[in-house]
């Protein structure tokens, strides 16, 4: 073949082409009276649905009279028809609206990536009105992209403990037609936690934290999508109260020596955050918003801080309270501060002993042996002054006893002396 030839002939397609381009769309002329609105380009995720409005009129009217429309190709392939008695190409495409009153609206369902491309309106009358026309002017030009969007899971802030619920699970896109299966997952189970739109429990104090999945799977495209939430159950705060470092305690009672310094904290559970206050007696002495607990810190005890001592904690949903009794450990008992510990009648005491600072052990042992040598002094000196007692009163005795005998003697010799002096 020449070269001639061979480039008349291209040029030839190139002229048929365009030629046919023009007829159905760059230069059409659009007849007066013929309008239609639709959007020129929609887009879609793959196995969701989407309904496209679309309106027309024909010689300025908007009503008519056994009207047929059609969706077509830009092949002229029938896609969809008012007609049930059509014949179509894809059994996803819907004329959803009445042509009769001026209604060219367009349903798709589960659509799919081969349903990406151009589609126009056609119209055609009746006997009456024996109209036929392309609105090849005005395409929609349809995009069909991944699927990414995820469903929506409703009724997740009414979670309280106790209270029965309903979640649902509304799919992406969701609309009538759409073939589509929807199973739920809790905390990546083996098996499913059930397989329906809905699914009605009552929260548990387990369930705070769960993982709950949604997946919708679409098996017509075979494309799936899924969505997973952490549920938030609420309920009323409970609390514990516990001596750091040394644990739970029981009859609620601390007993301390004077001097020592103790730390009481109270451990709370609650969803929302509960209000915590420490009272003294009647007196708030601390307080705060938690969802943990709260410290009471007591320095270098006295008389002074021997109360009851109460921790209270509420939310929206209840409140609890609990005590302790802090007293002073009896002058007649060992220097040791004892907690004792009773869970329940089975188990044996646990018994934790908290030393005061200054009860060392050597400490006692000279307090012993001064108590002992200072008893010895005093019972020496007893003996040693009832000895001297004893001694002192003897000798007055005999010194008593020989001034009488003198007074005697003297006495007796005088008259003998009174005798010799009158000789």
């Amino acid at each position: 073949m020449r070269p001639e030839s061979s480039v008349r002939n291209r040029l030839n397609i190139a002229i048929s082409v365009l030629s046919q381009l023009c007829m159905y769309s760059w230069c059409q002329t659009v007849p007066d009276g013929f309008s239609i609105q639709v959007a020129p380009t929609v887009t879609i995720q793959e196995g969701l649905c989407v309904t496209i409005p679309c309106s027309f009129t024909v010689e300025h009217k908007k009503t008519f009279k056994n009207f047929i429309g059609y969706w077509k190709s830009d092949f002229e392939t029938n896609v969809a028809s008012s007609d049930s008695s059509v014949p179509i190409v894809k059994e996803n495409f819907h004329v959803s609206g009445n042509p009769d009153s001026g209604d060219c609206t367009l349903k798709i369902t589960d659509a799919r990536k081969q349903d990406t491309g151009a589609y126009f309106f056609r119209i055609e009358g009746s006997k009456e009105m024996p109209i036929k026309y392309n609105y090849l002017s005005h395409k929609l030009t349809l995009l069909v992209t991944d699927l990414t969007q995820k469903p929506e899971i409703s009724n997740l802030e009414h979670l309280r403990v106790g209270k029965e619920v309903t979640l649902t699970c509304s799919p992406p896109g969701n609309c009538k037609g759409t073939d589509q299966t929807i199973t739920w997952w809790k905390d990546n189970l083996d098996k499913p936690w059930g397989k329906s739109s809905s699914i009605t429990f009552t929260p548990l104090l387990s369930y705070h934290k769960t993982s709950v999945t949604c997946a919708v799977n679409y098996p017509a495209v075979r494309a799936s999508t899924q969505k997973t939430v952490v549920l938030d159950v609420q309920y009323p705060p409970s609390i514990d109260i516990f001596i750091d470092p040394s644990g739970l305690i029981s009859n609620h009672t601390v007993v301390l020596n004077e001097g020592d310094s103790v730390i009481l904290n109270c451990s709370v559970v609650s969803n929302p955050a509960a209000y915590v206050t420490w009272t003294k007696g009647e007196n708030i002495v601390v307080n705060s918003v938690t969802g943990k607990g709260l410290e009471l810190y007591l320095m270098d005890i006295t008389s002074s801080d021997i109360n009851t001592y109460s921790c209270s904690a509420w939310n929206q949903h209840g409140d609890t309270s609990d005590f302790v009794d802090i007293v002073l450990q009896p002058s007649n008992e060992g220097p040791d501060a004892k907690f004792s510990f009773e869970t329940s009648p089975s188990p044996a005491p646990e018994v934790v002993t908290v030393l005061s600072p200054q009860c060392d052990s050597r400490y006692i042992d000279l307090a012993i042996l001064g108590a002992f040598i200072a008893g010895n002094i005093l019972i020496l000196s007893l003996i040693a002054l009832i000895l001297f007692c004893i001694v002192m009163r003897n000798m007055n005795k005999t010194q008593q006893a020989i001034i009488n005998n003198g007074e005697e003697l003297r006495l007796q010799g005088r008259p003998s002396m009174y005798k010799n002096l009158s000789e």
